[in-house]
């Protein structure tokens, strides 16, 4: 589990640490621009509101977000698979908020994996796995339930906290010429297309990586790379397979790193990740991989997009009175954003509150901490998904963890060694750098070689 930043050390004299280090700080009274509604803003501005009430100051924060999250289809979506494990349950449970059924759409019961058309089923028992929807789902009856999407849940927490939210475009943001004395300025247009203004003492950037306002930074931000991948909502036949479970599909000669499906009761989130693929090379891979007949609309989408998905590191995500958090800073390597949004944000608002909002504050104190946390583990996923790929690439390889995934079948989730090195790689829910150390681990290497060694034939897992 991802461990939290330590800064209650600054909490037990805020006022004469922080004179005596000089950094700007936040006081009472001030006003901060949160800039985007989702996961990282919602997490930002909650987190900022209970550490300020707990040490006695009064701030202003507000959300600014152009969605309202209750239009169905990719308009009030926010482009994202929407899985939760284990972790980021907890974490939100932390800061007194409880998800119900209304956010819930699916409590996942395994996960399948699927290499070069063997697979097999994992179960974690105890493990914890739930699907949502970002916005309030592909079609008018997929709300029909009193359900609500993801998003618009942390916003109506976010303002049971005290915050503020405000449906506006943001058309501009001037940065003080100088930021020790003078606000920042952030202009915007409201839902009835009437500008307004907006002098804050913080912008916080939570508006991700599919968002323009990255262009309206001029202090050398510039945003993570990205690739462009697919994602289609599709209904599903509710008596497959595929609905009870989360599958993973890896193959070789194919453009996809892997394909995921993601059971959301009637229908699924089909996520094609690979470096720019288009919405047909999505329809083609899932006609290869035979998924046709548990699709219900003959594999015609019901809504699609192209989300952009973070391969790298944001470059300089902070400056004076200015931070970027969520996937607008950094994400975990090929993983939705929402884990890496409340780490992110948490870092960010500990170090604004409790030791300043200038760029050495943030260089000093957010910087090391989402750079321990992900950039550096990113580096061991990207080993491990090239791993992932060579063994993809290799029937034999595939067949021997397919192999010790059957025979892990039934064992505590203390004795499942390779079952929980899949689940955690695609759940999200363990650092890579872990996971890695798992997959090396020299009794697992020498079981792995004797498996390809002795492989004569297929294990019986299921076959696609």
């Amino acid at each position: 589990m991802f461990a939290a930043p330590k800064m209650i050390w600054l909490s037990v004299s805020r006022s004469c640490i922080l004179a005596a280090m000089g950094y700007l700080r936040l006081h009472d009274g001030d006003t901060v621009a949160v800039l985007g509604g989702g996961p990282a803003g919602s997490f930002f501005a909650t987190h900022l509101q209970h550490l300020s009430r707990k040490h006695g100051i009064g701030l202003k924060v507000v959300i600014i977000e152009r969605k309202s999250f209750a239009t169905h289809g990719p308009v009030g979506c926010n482009m994202c698979a929407g899985v939760l494990g284990g972790n980021i349950v907890n974490m939100i449970s932390g800061l007194d908020i409880a998800l119900d059924s209304r956010v819930i759409r699916q409590n996942v019961e395994g996960f399948r994996i699927n290499l070069n058309g063997i697979g097999s089923l994992i179960e974690r028992p105890g493990a914890k796995v739930y699907t949502v929807f970002r916005g309030i789902g592909p079609r008018p009856e997929s709300s029909s339930e009193g359900f609500m999407g993801f998003d618009s849940f942390l916003l109506e927490e976010a303002k049971k906290a005290g915050v503020v939210v405000l449906i506006a475009t943001v058309t501009d943001i001037v940065l003080p010429q100088n930021p020790a004395r003078d606000l920042c300025i952030v202009r915007y247009r409201n839902e009835g297309n009437v500008p307004g203004e907006m002098r804050a003492a913080l912008i916080v950037g939570a508006f991700g990586v599919n968002s323009a306002l990255s262009a309206k930074f001029g202090f050398g931000y510039r945003g993570p790379g990205y690739w462009h991948t697919c994602q289609a909502e599709l209904m599903a036949d509710t008596e497959s397979e595929i609905t009870r479970y989360i599958s993973v599909f890896s193959r070789s000669r194919s453009k996809f790193l892997f394909t995921a499906i993601t059971p959301k009761g009637r229908y699924v989130t089909v996520s094609g990740i690979g470096r720019h693929v288009r919405f047909s090379e999505l329809i083609e891979e899932l006609k290869v991989l035979r998924l046709d007949p548990v699709i219900r609309t003959g594999l015609t989408s019901v809504c699609h997009c192209h989300p952009r998905l973070p391969v790298t590191a944001a470059v300089r995500p902070f400056h004076t009175r200015v931070v970027m958090v969520g996937d607008a800073c950094v994400s975990r390597y090929m993983k939705n954003g929402i884990e890496s949004a409340f780490i992110t944000s948490r870092y960010a608002a500990e170090t604004a509150l409790l030791l300043g909002i200038d760029e050495a504050a943030f260089r000093d104190a957010y910087y090391p901490g989402y750079a321990a946390q992900f950039v550096s583990d990113n580096r061991y996923g990207r080993a491990l998904f090239f791993l992932h790929r060579v063994n993809a690439s290799s029937r034999r390889l595939s067949s021997a963890i397919i192999f010790a995934i059957d025979g892990e079948r039934g064992l505590t989730r203390d004795r499942q060694w390779m079952s929980g090195i899949v689940w955690h790689m695609f759940i999200g829910d363990r650092p890579y750098r872990l996971i890695l150390k798992d997959l090396l681990f020299v009794t697992g290497i020498m079981g792995l070689l004797l498996r390809i060694i002795g492989i004569k034939k297929r294990p019986k897992g299921y076959q696609i």
